[in-house]
């Protein structure tokens, strides 16, 4: 095999498009951008996500909110080979490894691995350590422990954690028993006021002045008329 045989694979490159060339090449007239409109002007910009108006589709989708907050952490590794440089007895915390120039930072990610091999015993202390690196560091005659590092909840954990809890609450409350009431415990209930009772007693009578009504009969000031005819009536002598 030669340069000469070297050639892209069939598919990856294409002939350039030429437009207006005419309508015979079929790319003329309007050069493949349609007719009239924006898509035909010349400096032609679309945003992203931009569909021509209407609703784009990250407005369209639902907003979809608490979900679980992923923590991350830039681990920082060092194999424990690199160790070996390191004075016998000698305590190696994440401080004492930048300030000797072995790593640049720690960031309370430190990872001491398990490749290399150690000669000198060593009081390591990190944030992870592997099991094969555990076993090189106390097989040298050293010893191992983990740093703690308390890790902050984040708003979101926060409020899903809340949200949790109160439906849990809510939950337990319903299915708890209903206490029963008993007659003893609830006692008499009071009895109903009388409607008849409460108006006071109307006064019998016509309603005459005397009784402080209205005078009964027709109209105030009216004669009393003959039987059978209306007050204020005048009765024809025959």
């Amino acid at each position: 095999m030669e340069l000469t045989d070297l050639k892209p694979n069939r598919g990856a490159r294409r002939k350039l498009r030429r437009v207006g060339r005419g309508r015979a090449s079929g790319h003329g007239k309007t050069s493949t951008r349609g007719h009239n409109g924006q898509g035909q002007r010349s400096g032609e910009a679309k945003r992203f996500g931009f569909e021509g108006g209407q609703t784009p589709l990250f407005r369209r989708l639902p907003k979809i909110h608490n979900f679980d907050q992923v923590i991350t952490r830039d681990w920082v590794e060092l194999n424990v080979g690199a160790l070996s440089v390191l004075a016998a007895g000698s305590e190696v915390t994440p401080d004492s490894l930048v300030e000797s120039g072995l790593v640049r930072r720690h960031n309370d990610s430190l990872r001491i691995l398990g490749n290399g091999d150690l000669k000198v015993a060593l009081k390591v202390t990190a944030h992870h350590i592997s099991a094969g690196a555990k076993a090189k560091i106390e097989a040298a005659g050293g010893t191992v422990s983990l740093v703690e590092v308390k890790v902050t909840e984040g708003k979101r954990a926060k409020r899903l954690r809340q949200a949790v809890q109160r439906r849990a609450d809510a939950e337990v409350k319903r299915l708890a028993p209903k206490p029963v009431k008993t007659e003893d415990e609830g006692g008499e209930k009071p009895k109903k006021k009388d409607k008849a009772g409460d108006k006071p007693p109307q006064s019998s009578g016509g309603g005459g002045k005397a009784s402080g009504g209205k005078p009964s009969g027709g109209k105030p000031g009216a004669k009393p008329g003959a039987k059978g005819g209306k007050p204020g009536d005048k009765t024809k002598k025959k």
